[in-house]
C-alpha cells in the first residue's frame, strides 16, 4: 500500500509541475506577443487578440492545476 501512495504523490507532483510550466509558458508568450508582436512579424491588429488568448490559456491552466489537486485529494479519502 505504501508503494501506491508514493506513486500517487509522485504522479500528483508531476501533473502539478506540468500544468505550472504550461501556465508560465502561456503567460510568457502573452507578454512576448503583446510587447514584441510586430517585431515577430504579426500584424499590429492581431497582437492584442493573440496575447489575450495566451493569457486566457494561462488562466485556464492555473484553474486546472487547482482542480486537479482537488480531485486528487478526494480520491485519497
Amino acid at each position: 500500500m505504501d508503494t501506491i501512495s508514493r506513486e500517487r504523490e509522485r504522479s500528483l507532483k508531476f501533473v502539478q509541475v506540468v500544468f505550472a510550466v504550461l501556465a508560465l509558458l502561456s503567460l510568457i508568450s502573452a507578454l512576448a506577443v503583446s510587447t514584441r508582436g510586430v517585431d515577430l512579424g504579426l500584424p499590429e491588429s492581431s497582437t492584442y487578440p493573440i496575447a489575450l488568448a495566451f493569457l486566457l490559456v494561462g488562466a485556464v491552466d492555473t484553474a486546472l492545476l487547482f482542480a486537479w489537486e482537488r480531485i486528487s485529494q478526494r480520491t485519497e479519502l
